[in-house]
């Protein structure tokens, strides 16, 4: 049944002694858990739980410290405490309200995307109690397509047209579907109405400006002419080299540039790479947090073993590899080829390769 639970440490928080022991006996079944309750409760303290003097002050670092809560204590309360942490549904955190004696475990916050659900099942299931779930798609068992692209592994370029097709979906509409590489449908519920296109042909009613909803799977951005979701495999390893003390603007930037070249998502990256000889670059570190993905390095001696088409002299000089962006691209993506080679700002340069095995 519970086919996506986050994998990330659950907080239990409660507030009296018999939402506590709730909390505790939960704490049982759900490895790695955190227990926070108030100082007083001195037997859950011995119990290895995290005491608080205030709930409204400890909430807020619990909400950050945490992707999945569970409060066992009244909705009002847990409903004033998130307002003013709220963010957006792709960073909040999964938010679950049980009463003291396990009988509802309420999806409060999170739903689909950040797994409130299935978590709220979840609870359920190890209390005897029952889920409380008010998403339209689960009420009427319908497919939701964020959730299918969260088990697909796929990044919404934006949330705001999941409204449009939801209704799509529970008015039994169809919807045009662009997926070339098959990474969505997969995951896709057979009673969907689909019209689908490959990734040559845009369908007339599409470029004619018809109204319509329509999902597109891919790197690049879709055509004009109807609501898309657009949804993005985190495919491609940009390849950086910089000159020291270069800006995380100008990285940025010239990140941005290479992508509006061939109209690709920025979501569509997967990692940036470089070589360890710039792991203590601020500007590139500042430039990977600003893209919101992971940098990895490379030694030197592993860049001399990449075969490139555009080496340098200077840079063999320099550090001993006659490549960095390019190289690093290439080695990191586990590649052959490069999508994008070699493009260059006055300090910083950037190159693109598609990984061989995208998670």
């Amino acid at each position: 049944m519970r086919d996506r639970i986050p994998e990330s440490p659950v907080a239990l928080l409660a507030l009296t002694e018999p939402g506590v022991r709730t909390a505790l006996r939960l704490q049982t079944a759900m490895q790695g858990s955190v227990c926070y309750v108030p100082r007083r409760h001195r037997f859950a303290l011995a119990m290895g739980s995290r005491g608080f003097a205030r709930l409204k002050e400890v909430f807020p670092e619990v909400w950050g410290r945490h992707r999945r809560l569970v409060c066992v204590m009244a909705t009002g309360i847990v409903v004033r405490l998130a307002a003013p942490l709220l963010d957006h549904k792709s960073r909040d955190p999964a938010v679950v309200v049980l009463d003291e004696r396990g009988q509802y475990a309420v999806s409060l916050l999170s739903g689909h995307w950040g797994g409130a659900n299935e978590l709220a099942r979840w609870v359920a299931e190890l209390c005897g109690g029952r889920a409380v779930i008010t998403t339209a798609s689960d009420v009427q068992d319908k497919p939701a397509w964020d959730l299918a692209a969260l088990r697909a592994g796929l990044e919404p370029e934006s949330f705001d047209p999941l409204p449009r097709l939801a209704r799509a979906v529970l008015e039994d509409e169809a919807v045009y579907l662009r997926d070339p590489e098959n990474r969505l449908a997969p995951y896709l519920d057979s009673r969907l109405k689909l019209k689908l296109f490959d990734k040559e042909e845009v369908p007339a009613g599409i470029s004619s400006g018809k109204e319509g909803a329509g999902v597109w799977v891919g790197e690049d951005f879709a055509p004009p002419g109807i609501q898309w979701l657009e949804l993005r495999p985190r495919t491609l390893v940009v390849g950086i080299g910089c000159n020291r003390g270069t800006s995380a603007q100008e990285i940025v930037g010239l990140v941005e540039s290479v992508f509006q070249e061939k109209r690709w998502s920025l979501k569509s990256i997967h990692h940036l790479a470089s070589v360890d000889l710039k792991a203590d670059e601020p500007g590139l570190r500042e430039a990977a947090a600003r893209l919101e993905r992971p940098l990895l390095f490379y030694s030197r001696d592993s860049l001399k073993t990449v075969s490139v088409p555009n080496p340098s002299s200077i840079v063999l000089s320099h550090i001993g590899a006659p490549s960095v962006c390019e190289a690093t691209a290439l080695l990191s993506a586990r590649s052959q080829a490069l999508l994008i080679p070699k493009r260059k700002t006055l300090n910083a340069t950037a190159a693109v390769a598609r990984v061989a095995s995208p998670s």
